[in-house]
């Protein structure tokens, strides 16, 4: 009998041993599997790459896009954003509760929130890009600087942290642009004495650390927030983020600690930083970059090129039209589209299609192949 209990201690021993090998293993490869991966996008190179009178993209891509009608909800898009995450698409649309819908049907799926100033109301929030797989997205309402974790199921819950300590509202009215890198930890742009930076702010027991990584000033004699207006991106899987000027047509492509820095420019040769610069007002500006896409893949910028007295000119005409760029994450440039429509945008990358919401339209829901 002791000698059955032995031989059964004897197996049992190894049988563990054989499954803690196997695990390791198991682990073992799945990190090299995961760095694989990551060390198979390559580095991103310092310096810049200049396009004045270039087009980097080869011919521009005209695409006729689907007006989605029927069961969809109707609406006016005003100050609109819009995020896809999994089978569903989230929007935020001044003046009203946050819309869920579905893909790729775009059939509303639910409302979340209420519109007001009363407490955990919406004024102005931000629609914040989560990694977490059972959230839809973070919301940020930047009027008292409240965090918000919109689940899959469609529930809002209030986050305490990080952004906890409230700061002096944009003047200028634009909303922070926030991206997610793990918990409690965030990137966003803010204002900086230098005009908008991007910063870092990470939840650390009961401390609040904020650090800034990036300068966005382009030239040092001109810190108005309001010049370095934007569009920003971040991919954490590929360790990217990417800025885009609303008044100049200029991107920054970085790792996320800016240890490296590429810039596409396609505003002058050997790009000098001090030259001034007149952004005087709306209308005497040409709009350049005003949206951005983060996806797996690539990143989207939509891009006008036009000021907004010649946006209305045409639309008066019903000449309406508008640019998505599509670059790789080291800031390659990959393709250039022209839509038939002119209005806010995301993209649906595992469908392969561009989402727009038009201004001008009273079913405004367009989708575009890629």
């Amino acid at each position: 009998m002791k000698t059955k209990i032995y031989l059964l201690f004897i197996f049992t021993v190894i049988l563990t041993a054989c499954t803690s090998k196997q695990k390791q293993q198991s682990a073992e490869t799945v990190l090299i599997d995961s760095a694989a991966s990551v060390s198979s996008f390559p580095e991103i190179e310092a310096g810049e790459s200049f396009y004045k009178k270039q087009n980097p993209f080869g011919e521009t891509i005209e695409l006729t896009g689907k007006n989605i009608t029927g069961d969809t909800a109707i609406f006016k898009p005003s100050e609109c954003e819009m995020l896809v995450k999994g089978d569903f698409l989230v929007m935020k649309n001044f003046g009203q509760p946050l819309r869920v819908f579905n893909l790729p049907s775009l059939m509303q799926a639910t409302t979340v929130g209420k519109w007001g100033s009363g407490p955990d109301e919406f004024l102005n929030p931000t629609l914040v890009p989560s990694i977490e797989k059972d959230n839809l997205c973070y919301v940020f309402e930047n009027t008292n600087h409240k965090l918000y974790k919109l689940s899959s199921n469609g529930l809002l819950d209030y986050y305490a942290t990080p952004f906890r300590t409230k700061e002096k509202r944009d003047q200028f009215g634009e909303s922070r642009l926030i991206s997610n890198l793990s918990n409690n930890d965030f990137m966003y742009v803010g204002e900086s004495p230098t005009g908008k930076s991007i910063f870092r702010i990470t939840q650390q027991g009961d401390s609040v650390v904020t650090k800034e990584i990036f300068n966005l000033g382009l030239n040092p004699n001109r810190k108005s927030p309001f010049a370095y207006i934007g569009s920003f991106a971040v991919n954490t899987t590929k360790r990217r983020m990417a800025y885009a000027y609303k008044y100049f047509k200029i991107i920054k492509f970085m790792d996320l600690d800016a240890n490296v820095v590429h810039t596409v420019n396609f505003e002058r040769e050997e790009f000098d930083e001090n030259t001034l610069y007149k952004v005087d007002g709306l209308d005497q500006n040409v709009t350049h970059y005003w949206g951005a896409c983060a996806q797996d893949d690539y990143v989207y910028f939509l891009y006008s090129g036009r000021t907004p007295v010649e946006v209305v000119n045409d639309g008066q005409k019903e000449n309406y039209y508008i640019f998505v760029e599509q670059y790789d994450w080291n800031g390659k440039p990959i393709a250039k589209f022209r839509l038939d429509q002119w209005g806010y945008f995301t993209v649906d990358e595992k469908n392969k299609k561009i989402i727009l919401v038009s201004t001008n339209h009273d079913e405004p829901f367009f989708v575009y192949q890629l």
